[in-house]
């Protein structure tokens, strides 16, 4: 079978059909027994027009315009029999305006990360391309336990920013595709600095190169940009929007520490991160990424609830992409040191 027909299969298979089914089963074979009062347009804007929820416009607003969609083209409708219970006002037609976003946006994530782990190149194989695919696939769908419109928007901006940065040709497009998906990613979620983070792990020996004059490298130079886009964006919604719970909600660290499912979900992150780190190939780069990132896990033990398992899913994602890249340089190695010299 050609090359691009099995890439093409996998987009497919991997990238619309298994999202779609995970999607399908998360929202329609299971309730949610987290999230409750936002099935309905009156009940989210009452939830996500206030507090630290409020600075996430982009995904409040994409979900608010598919579910315009629903209504103007009657589409097809998605809810649990229990959505009465959830919401007292619970409207099936918004309830469905989170699986087709979630779905749509989970689907493309899946196609950029079969694209970022070289699927499109000859000979990848299923334990280094599709089976990491399917991990994050089926991850993000678990996680949605706690329902919300910005997690799987906030991955696929996350995703394509990674591609940008690891096939980085030193164009004036790539820095201006990657400063616009910074501003965007941060008008979705505060997750947005991982993209600096992951950016820094990837260059940091350039970064952290001392220059021999004033003048910095291209490196350090997008560096800056992409962090001035970040900082910017974050302090212009805390300005339009005001500053009232600007960071956080409230100090959570004793039910982090009291509650069984937060320290599950605490050993979670923990268990997946020993195992990206005991293992073969692990790269300077991924315990760089880990320690510049090291101040979010910190944050969440102080205030976010552990077990949304959701919050520890964008630094999965890219230490998976790092786990991965590293493991297929190192069987590229072996190969290459196999083949009989001259």
């Amino acid at each position: 079978m050609k090359n691009n027909m099995v890439f093409f299969l996998r987009l497919l298979l991997l990238g619309c059909i298994i999202p779609i089914i995970v999607s399908s089963i998360v929202y329609n074979g299971f309730t949610t027994n987290y999230t409750v009062s936002v099935f309905s347009k009156r009940g989210f804007e009452y939830q996500y027009q206030a507090g630290i929820y409020k600075y996430r416009v982009l995904g409040n607003t994409t979900l608010l315009k598919t579910y315009d969609l629903i209504k103007r083209y009657d589409l097809p409708v998605f809810a649990p029999r229990s959505l009465g219970l959830l919401d007292y006002a619970g409207d099936a037609q918004f309830y469905s305006a989170y699986f087709y976003m979630n779905t749509f946006f989970l689907c493309l994530t899946s196609m950029l990360l079969l694209i970022i782990l070289g699927a499109q190149r000859k000979n990848t194989d299923f334990m280094m391309v599709d089976l990491p695919v399917l991990f994050m696939c089926f991850l993000i769908g678990i996680s949605q336990y706690v329902v919300v419109p910005y997690d799987t928007l906030s991955y696929f901006f996350l995703s394509i920013a990674v591609l940008l940065i690891i096939n980085d040709n030193g164009t004036l497009w790539n820095l201006l595709g990657l400063c616009t998906v910074v501003i965007l990613a941060t008008l979705t979620r505060e997750t947005a600095a991982f993209i600096l983070s992951f950016y820094f792990a990837i260059n940091y020996k350039t970064i952290l190169t001392q220059p021999t004059t004033f003048k910095i490298n291209r490196k350090q130079a997008v560096l800056i940009m992409i962090t001035a886009c970040f900082v910017f964006t974050y302090i212009g919604l805390r300005w339009v929007f005001g500053y009232d719970h600007a960071i956080y909600e409230a100090l959570v660290l004793s039910k982090n520490i009291d509650r069984p499912d937060s320290i599950l979900g605490i050993l979670f992150f923990i268990s997946i991160a020993l195992i990206i780190f005991i293992t073969k190939a692990v790269q300077k780069e991924i315990s760089v990424f880990f320690i510049v990132t090291f101040p979010y896990v910190l944050f969440i033990w102080l205030f976010a609830d552990a077990w949304e398992i959701r919050l520890w899913t964008p630094l999965i994602l890219l230490l998976i992409i790092m786990k991965v890249r590293a493991s297929q340089s190192l069987r590229l190695q072996e190969t290459l040191s196999e083949i009989p010299h001259a």
